[in-house]
C-alpha cells in the first residue's frame, strides 16, 4: 500500500528568544505524525541512530557530630588511587591525599553537612580507590577524648543530566577497622552511623582508621538521543507547538513530519537554529 507524500512546513515569527519565553512552532500542510527535537542535550536529532557512553562525576557527602572537647585534627578524612591491600602494614605504606580541608567538620554535637566534594581527581582506571576516617585523639589529664559521629554518608556518580547513581552508602560500605593506638576504643559501624567513642580523661592516646574500599570509582551509563511524539495518526491534528526554553543556547530544533504504514514511511524535515539568551 502506497504511503502519500507529507506536505509539511513549520514557520517561526524569529530565531532569538529569552529563558521561558514560548517558542511557538506554526504548521501548515497535511501530515499524520510530527517527532519534535528540540535540540536540548538528550533531544537532538543528529545523535538519534547514536548511543553515547556517559561518565559520571563521583561525589563525596556526609555529617557530622562532635561530642566532647575538641582537639584539632582529631578526625581526618583521606583519600587513594592506589590502595596497596587490607592489612594494617599495607593500610600504613599506602599514599594517602588528605581532603579534610575540603569538607566542613561539626565544631559541636549540631549535625554538620560536609558539603560536596568532588572526587574526579582520585579516580583512576584500574585502580583501586579507598576513603579513611582517620581518628586520632591524645591523652588529656583534664578532659576526655572527643567522640566522631558520621551519618548520611555517601559517594554517587552524577551525570550530566542531573541523574545520580549511588556508589558506597554508610548503609553498603563495606567499612574496614584498623587499630594503630589504645586497642580499648574503636570504630563501631551500624545501618544509620559510624561512630568513634572517645575515651576518658587520661587515657592513652588513640589512633583508629575507618576504611572503605578498594573501590571502582567511575560509573558509566547508555544514552541515545529521543524526539517527543507531539502528533500521531490517532490524535488530533495539530496547527501549532509551544516549548519553552530553560537554559540559554544556541539550540538545533528539528521536526520531522512523517507518513506510513505498515510498508513504507515517507518523511520530511524541518530545522531550525534558534538562540536562547537570559
Amino acid at each position: 500500500m502506497d504511503v502519500a507524500q507529507p506536505n509539511f512546513e513549520v514557520q517561526l515569527n524569529k530565531l532569538q528568544y529569552k529563558i521561558n519565553d514560548t517558542v511557538r512552532f506554526n504548521f501548515s500542510g497535511s501530515v499524520e505524525n510530527i517527532v519534535f527535537y528540540s535540540g536540548e542535550r538528550g533531544f537532538r536529532y543528529a545523535n538519534k541512530d547514536e548511543v553515547t557512553i556517559e561518565t559520571g562525576i563521583p561525589q563525596l557527602q556526609f555529617t557530622t557530630a562532635l561530642a566532647g572537647v575538641a582537639q584539632a585534627n582529631s578526625l581526618k578524612i583521606l583519600v587513594t588511587k592506589n590502595l596497596l591491600g587490607n592489612t594494617p602494614e599495607n593500610l600504613l605504606a599506602t599514599s594517602w591525599t588528605d581532603i579534610s580541608s575540603q569538607v566542613t567538620l561539626a565544631s559541636n554535637s549540631t549535625s554538620t553537612v560536609s558539603g560536596i566534594v568532588d572526587l574526579g581527581p582520585y579516580a583512576a582506571e584500574g585502580t583501586p580507590f579507598a576513603l579513611a576516617f582517620k581518628y586520632a585523639a591524645i591523652m588529656s589529664p583534664t578532659a576526655a577524648q572527643p567522640t566522631w559521629v558520621v551519618r548520611a554518608f555517601s559517594i554517587s556518580n552524577l551525570f550530566p543530566d542531573n541523574s545520580s547513581v549511588p556508589l558506597v552508602t554508610l548503609a553498603t560500605g563495606p567499612w574496614t577497622s584498623y587499630n594503630f593506638k589504645n586497642p580499648a576504643a574503636a570504630w563501631t559501624v551500624s545501618a544509620t552511623e559510624l561512630r568513634m567513642n572517645g575515651s576518658a580523661t587520661n587515657t592513652p592516646d588513640n589512633e583508629d582508621w575507618l576504611v572503605t574500599g578498594p573501590l571502582t570509582l567511575k560509573a558509566t551509563k547508555e544514552v541515545a538521543d529521543f524526539g517527543l511524539s507531539i502528533q500521531n495518526i490517532a490524535g488530533r491534528r495539530l496547527s501549532n507547538y509551544d516549548y519553552i526554553y530553560k537554559t540559554p543556547g544556541v539550540y538545533k530544533v528539528t521536526l520531522v513530519g512523517f507518513n506510513n504504514n505498515i510498508d513504507a514511511n515517507k518523511a520530511v524535515v524541518r530545522e531550525f537554529e534558534i538562540t536562547v539568551i537570559p
